[in-house]
C-alpha cells in the first residue's frame, strides 16, 4: 500500500514540475511583453519625467537629477534585458549585473548550469 501511495505522490510532483516547466516561461514572456509594449514605453517616459521634475522641485542641481533619472531608467532596461536574457537561455540562466564603482560601472557575470 504504501509503494502505491509514493507512486502516486510521485506522479503529482511530475505533473506539477510539467505545469510549471510549461507555464514560467509564458510568465516571462508576458513580462517582457508589458514591460516593451508601447504603452509601457509612454509610461516608462512619463514616470521618467516626473521622477525629473521631482527632483528638480526638490532642489537636486540639474546635472545630479540628470544622472538620477538616467539610473532610474536604467533599474527598467537592466530589468527588461535580463528577462530577455533568461528566456533565451537553453542550458542557463547567466545574468549580467551592472555594478556602479567609483569609476563607472563593471559588468560582472554569473552563469547557473542546468544539472543533466
Amino acid at each position: 500500500m504504501g509503494e502505491r501511495r509514493d507512486v502516486e505522490e510521485l506522479r503529482e510532483v511530475r505533473e506539477v514540475f510539467k505545469t510549471l516547466s510549461e507555464e514560467i516561461p509564458n510568465l516571462i514572456r508576458g513580462v517582457i511583453e508589458s514591460i516593451f509594449s508601447a504603452e509601457a514605453g509612454r509610461n516608462m517616459g512619463a514616470a521618467a519625467a516626473n521622477f525629473y521634475k521631482e527632483l528638480k522641485s526638490g532642489g537636486i542641481p540639474e546635472d545630479v537629477a540628470i544622472k538620477m533619472t538616467q539610473d532610474y531608467i536604467r533599474t527598467f532596461t537592466d530589468l527588461g534585458a535580463i528577462l530577455r536574457e533568461a528566456m533565451g537561455s537553453k542550458r542557463g540562466l547567466s545574468l549580467k549585473v551592472m555594478r556602479r564603482g567609483r569609476e563607472g560601472e563593471e559588468e560582472s557575470s554569473r552563469t547557473t548550469e542546468e544539472k543533466d
